[in-house]
């Protein structure tokens, strides 16, 4: 099904006279879709992509640095932060996908519902050991989301705090039996069960988005490109990463 959704898209780039090398910054969390759809666009347009990875606020300080790129993969605030200062091309901003926090837990395990309040309240008080990202390192929501529950006490106790990896990596390892984290980041850990996303009134969402470089050189196959991620036919391989439609 994802492969023919990905090759219906050639009318997107039907047509292109020459190939060139796409340089796009990307954010680390937009990595497991750009890993499908990167190969797909080179294929189908005949151009080069070559991706470069990084945290967005360490992709913000290489643009202050006046980095050369073609293309921008990241959050929708930190583009929005950059416009009007010549680092982009501010109308060419598109919303490409947004993902939501979900819940980890071990494949033995039974399957909790988490998308119910009360039984993502109970998972976490019976959990021996809950892993998430530290707030040092961008997780400053979890200990907001587990005052809101009433377990923030609770949790103290049995944290394990992550950074620089993925905290769903500590349930595959057996350090946690349940872990706290971005949806599209547990679906990328083999071992561990996508328990779901946990409720909306508790959600916290991040958008991606897709912006061109002021200094890009073949402007329609960058457009091509940006036009290729964010076509509506790719709902269903969003959803297999752990993504959903801006």
């Amino acid at each position: 099904m994802i492969r023919f959704l990905l090759a219906s898209l050639f009318i997107l780039v039907a047509g292109t006279a020459s190939a060139d090398e796409i340089k796009v910054l990307a954010a680390v969390g937009y990595k497991p879709m750009l890993q499908d759809l990167a190969p797909s666009y080179e294929k189908q347009s005949g151009h080069k992509v070559a991706v470069e990875y990084d945290s967005p606020s360490a992709i913000t300080r290489r643009l202050l640095g006046n980095e050369k790129f073609d293309v921008l993969i990241t959050t929708q605030d930190a583009i929005e932060k950059l416009t009007g200062e010549n680092k982009v091309i501010d109308d060419s901003l598109t919303l490409l996908a947004k993902v939501g926090v979900g819940v980890a837990t071990r494949l033995s395990d039974p399957w909790p519902q988490v998308g119910s309040l009360e039984v993502l309240r109970q998972t976490l008080l019976s959990a021996h050991a809950i892993a998430y990202a530290s707030p040092s390192a961008g997780g400053s929501f979890y200990p907001q989301l587990f005052q809101r529950l009433g377990v923030w006490n609770e949790v103290q106790r049995k944290s394990v705090t992550v950074v620089g990896a993925l905290a769903a990596q500590r349930v595959a390892s057996n350090q946690a039996d349940v872990a706290l984290a971005l949806s599209s980041e547990i679906v990328s850990v083999p071992g561990v069960r996508f328990a779901g996303a946990i409720p909306a009134s508790l959600q916290s969402y991040i958008v991606y988005a897709a912006v061109m470089g002021p200094r890009a050189g073949n402007s329609d196959a960058v457009m091509g490109l940006i036009a290729w991620m964010s076509n509506v036919e790719l709902d269903p391989l969003l959803r297999a990463k752990g993504m959903e439609m801006p």
